[in-house]
């Protein structure tokens, strides 16, 4: 989270860079190192970007077919909107088979791969599982490169669409999910969160008398499905019904996948839907020569199931719309029992009556209208895997600058080679950002699990901000505190009448295992007094190792705010005397605390004065002369009796280490804990990182008791 930090200040300077570059008239190929880390930027004061670099990948073959590896930024010839762009930025990806061998030592590429697994269980069998499940495990043991991002989603007739993780580049557990598929249940980050997020919005929602529109619809029905309910008795009841459900789930997703820069591929393990249905019964069925009404109804009866639905067809055509409009493209294959594969026993349809039963059809519609490939079920799952890992390893990215507008709409694009004989496959197209408060309900869960599991989420970008996690003794118990300190103006936009803040832990795995959500309201007249909020979770989990993260996000304007600390929780209580961790504080009276309703405040857990004081989230300023600090020291009553307090200050770059001076200026005893508010004079402090070693120790205490913390200076 820390280095996310850091590369996003750093694509401010790039840009700053960039666009004087521009001004001086530089050649595209002298914006391949300043641009290589960007993907867009925006202006984040406004909802409307002014100037921005759009990156768009391209696949170019020769005529023998192979990738073409001689181009340069004079080939390439690039219309937006049929209007030609000049290219500010340029990168070439071909990599041979040597190269191949030293994938982790390539650079990054401003626009990764993308690939999204999509398992269609509803329609298969546990065999045709199987082949799914050794097909992706080929592919996930391909050549692919490491900065490549996988998504990986499966859609059951139980649940629906499931995200389990999304744009990672953490390949092995990708493989650990899918390896487990039919034979244990591993969930992932972005599963976990989707959960929770659907739970809480089924709690909140109310029923009113507007018609809720499809996508809404949706969002509701897999709501449903992913908390274990079921939809209505006489729904879903059909073929048909459950294929309708699957096809708007594949075009919600689509629509997702407009605000993701770049091409997906998407790697699609289906039996498809059946041709009867979607595309009518071959031959279709004739009425007439009847003799009695009886022979009547059965030739009607056969002339309806012989045609296709109407409604399920154009449920096709338009997700087909969908794909090719989010720069999908789609490499089908059809985990259906080959034809040739029955056994000796089994009774097998044989003809054209075998065709009306199978999906390979709609398979290789999807594939061709979206310029990828279909591999049938008789097809050799590892050559495919290699040929798909192949075709896509090789491209060139190309940037130019756009004025955008956060208004959603298409902008066509169309990329030419000057050079005759090439072909070129780049996208299509790309939508503008529109404004979240556009967002379905399905989006705003994609779009918060981007903002929590992206390596690189777009496009509102989360400012990263400092945050802090203790393990407090509160009532007996190890208890997790959690906390961020969001300052400036910026900042302040995160936070409305509508924000809601998350806190998610992840185990020394990386797996999400809690998660915690409040809302929270800031009032106008706040915003405009507080220069900082604090939010802060108090929680009890396990014993363990993890890393916290805490979200905010504002729900009408879609800005966010992130900040991660680790922490370690406790397996066994302290002995007295103990403290918990110290609270550095800094004087203060324009901060808000922000948290759950009935958990205790920052404040009220340290004991000092809101008014006066607030939190300092493990930052100071360069000079600070007196820091001051609220700590909590668990002991008997009457042992803290001629209390002193011992400080020492390291500054771990240079070792060099110092006593200073002390001073209480609180105590308040509540129980068997004392809080206490000091002051310690550092005689100004320089840039770096400090440690904090704090001694407490009076004649009734049988030992000392010892607290540390870690704070930078900047």
């Amino acid at each position: 989270m820390r280095q996310k930090a850091i590369i996003i200040i750093s694509l401010f300077i790039l840009i700053f860079f960039l666009l004087s570059d521009l001004g001086t008239g530089s050649q595209p190929g002298g914006q391949q190192e300043k641009s290589r880390s960007q993907q867009y930027v925006r202006d984040q004061t406004e909802y409307r970007v002014t100037v921005a670099v759009k990156m768009i990948q391209v696949y170019v073959t020769d005529k023998s077919g192979r990738p073409a590896a001689d181009l340069t930024a004079e080939d390439f010839e690039v219309l937006d909107n049929n209007k030609p762009v000049q290219l500010i930025h340029f990168e070439k990806h071909i990599i041979d088979e040597a190269a191949a061998e030293e994938l982790s030592e390539l650079p990054r590429p401003a626009l990764a791969r993308k690939f999204l697994l999509l398992f269609d269980f509803a329609f298969t069998d546990a065999r045709g599982l199987r082949r799914a499940r050794e097909a992706a495990l080929k592919f996930l043991e391909s050549s692919l490169l490491p900065s490549d991002e996988i998504t990986l989603i499966t859609y059951t007739a139980l649940r629906g669409l499931t995200v389990h993780e999304y744009m990672t580049r953490d390949h092995e557990r990708i493989k650990n999910i899918v390896s487990s598929f039919g034979l244990k249940n591993v969930t992932g980050r972005a599963e976990n969160l989707a959960s929770f997020y659907y739970s809480q919005a089924l709690a909140e929602s109310q029923s009113d008398d507007i018609s809720p529109s499809p996508e809404e619809t949706f969002f509701t029905d897999q709501a449903r499905l992913q908390t274990g309910q079921m939809l209505d008795v006489n729904r879903r009841q059909g073929y048909v019904d459950q294929a309708r459900f699957y096809l708007q789930a594949l075009n919600n997703l689509a629509k997702v996948l407009r605000t993701v820069p770049g091409n997906k591929n998407m790697v699609l393990f289906s039996s498809g839907i059946a041709r009867q249905v979607l595309f009518g019964r071959t031959g279709g069925a004739v009425v007439g020569d009847w003799q009695t009404p009886e022979q009547l109804a059965a030739q009607m009866s056969e002339y309806d199931a012989a045609q296709a639905d109407a409604g399920l067809r154009s449920d096709f055509s338009n997700l087909l719309k969908e794909f090719k409009a989010s720069n999908c493209t789609i490499f089908a294959f059809d985990i259906s029992r080959a034809h040739k594969e029955g056994e000796v026993s089994e009774f097998q349809v044989t003809g054209t009556g075998i065709r009306e039963l199978d999906g390979a059809d709609s398979l290789k519609q999807l594939a061709s209208q979206t310029g990828g490939r279909f591999y049938a079920s008789t097809v050799n799952p590892e050559n495919a895997m290699g040929e798909i890992v192949n075709l896509t390893r090789n491209y060139y990215v190309l940037g130019f600058k756009i004025d955008e507008r956060w208004d959603g709409k298409f902008h066509k694009i169309k990329v030419n080679v000057k050079r005759k004989g090439y072909k070129v496959y780049a996208e299509g197209g790309y939508f503008n950002p529109k404004p979240f408060k556009e967002y379905n309900s399905f989006e705003k869960l994609l779009h918060l699990i981007e903002i929590a599991l992206s390596d690189d989420p777009w496009p509102y970008i989360p400012v990263e901000i400092p945050a802090v996690s203790f393990n407090l003794v509160e009532r007996g118990w190890p208890t997790l505190l959690t906390f961020a300190r969001a300052s400036g103006d910026k900042l302040i936009e995160v936070f409305g009448p509508r924000t809601e803040v998350y806190l998610l832990l992840f185990n020394d795995r990386q797996e999400l295992v809690f998660i915690k959500r409040f809302k929270a309201s800031v009032p106008e007249k706040d915003k405009k007094e507080k220069k900082s909020f604090l939010p802060s979770f108090l929680v009890q989990v396990k014993p363990g190792k993890y890393e916290s993260v805490l979200i905010m996000r504002n729900m009408e304007t879609g800005r966010c705010a992130r900040g991660s600390a680790p922490v370690e929780i406790a397996a066994k209580l302290p002995v007295m005397p103990y403290f918990d961790p110290p609270l550095l504080l800094r004087l203060d009276d324009l901060s808000r605390e922000i948290n759950a309703e009935g958990e205790p405040t920052l404040a009220a857990l340290y004991g000092y004065n809101s008014q006066n004081y607030s939190a300092a989230a493990g930052e100071l300023e360069a000079g600070t002369s007196r820091l001051y600090a609220a700590l909590r020291l668990a002991c008997p009553e009457g042992s803290e009796e001629g209390l002193i307090i011992k400080a020492d200050l390291t500054e771990e770059q240079s070792g060099e280490n110092k006593i200073i001076p002390v001073s209480i200026l609180e105590r308040k005893r509540q129980a068997q804990l004392v809080r206490l508010l000091v002051e310690l004079e550092t005689g100004g402090l320089t840039p770096g990182r400090y440690s904090l070693k704090l001694t407490a120790s009076a004649p009734g205490f049988q030992q000392p008791a010892e607290s540390y913390l870690r704070f930078m200076v900047k």
